[in-house]
């Protein structure tokens, strides 16, 4: 028998972010160990004058320093598809009806085989503002600033961490169960292993989390995790496509849908999780894993 769905909201847990979970700092450093020698010759640009000159005899003399460029331009990518022209002046190109600007201007700079003059590229870096920061001494060590940088784009993988940590949490529960899983597993792969039909229902290429066989029965389980710590709309589109999924998924014999969810987020959603509670048999929470819901199942 399910529980009350009001126990399952107070059973909610208000966080599985742990402390290393902001910055991927091991990640950072390897990065930024990647192009350090080349960051520091580049330091000998800052305070110039004549950085353009400057940046070109450096280049000349030291050619593999360039593909160390792009992060200071906070990217990884190396080929770089621009308008080699200002924003404004683009803007002023639409406006005076010089529709051929855009394509007299577009040019693609590869900073790992330089395929255009280097005062191309120098021309390039002062407008993007880059030569700016570094002559002006607006900052102190190209390094450091890199190290800011990849900090930054870090942060763009905590969604993917966040995550990750649920599935990982899921994972260990598992391991204390002694039950065997895959994860990760496509819809072509598992109606492959197990000669079910879910590609019938969804792209091939979709994945669940995880997938095991009942201790119980024997049955197969296909089974999402997610952990939503803070409000937002997409609580509520996860609960509706799961509501469908279910449906699909109860219609077809020897295959059970599962869903682990958690998190104070859904504080701000609880009609649309109370719904979904309502129509899909198997919704569990950590609570549940504690108290040993996959031997249950």
């Amino acid at each position: 028998m399910k529980r009350d769905f009001n126990e399952l909201m107070l059973s909610l847990k208000k966080s599985i972010t742990p402390a290393d979970f902001f910055v991927d700092f091991p990640k950072v450093y390897v990065n930024i160990k990647e192009y350090e020698l080349h960051l520091n010759i580049l330091n000998t640009l800052i305070g110039k004058e004549n950085i353009e000159e400057e940046f070109a005899d450096l280049i000349r003399q030291y050619p593999e320093v360039m593909r160390s460029i792009p992060i200071l331009l906070a990217t990884h990518e190396h080929k770089f598809n621009i308008i080699n022209a200002p924003t404004a002046d683009m803007l002023k190109s639409i406006k005076d009806k010089n529709f051929k600007f855009l394509e007299e201007k577009f040019i693609c700079y590869d900073f790992k085989a330089i395929d255009h003059p280097i005062e191309d590229y120098a021309e390039f870096l002062k407008s993007s503002g880059l030569f700016d920061l570094i002559s002006n001494r607006k900052i102190k060590n190209l390094v450091d600033y890199a190290i800011g940088i990849e900090v930054g784009l870090d942060s763009n993988s905590r969604k993917n961490r966040s995550g990750k940590i649920m599935e990982d949490v899921v994972e260990e529960f598992f391991k204390l169960a002694g039950i065997p899983y895959q994860t990760q597993m496509k819809y072509k792969d598992i109606d492959e292993q197990y000669e079910t039909n879910l590609c019938s229902i969804g792209k091939s290429t979709k994945k669940f989390d995880f997938v095991f066989i009942s201790p119980k029965n024997n049955e197969l389980i296909v089974m999402e995790v997610n952990f939503y710590g803070t409000q937002g709309s997409k609580p509520n589109e996860t609960a509706k496509s799961y509501i469908e999924l279910n449906d699909k998924i109860k219609a077809m014999n020897g295959v059970k849908f599962v869903w682990i969810t958690d998190g104070n987020g859904w504080n701000s959603s609880r009609l649309n999780l109370e719904d979904a509670y309502d129509n899909i048999e198997h919704l569990y929470t950590i609570k549940d894993l504690e108290d040993g819901i996959l031997n249950k199942l």
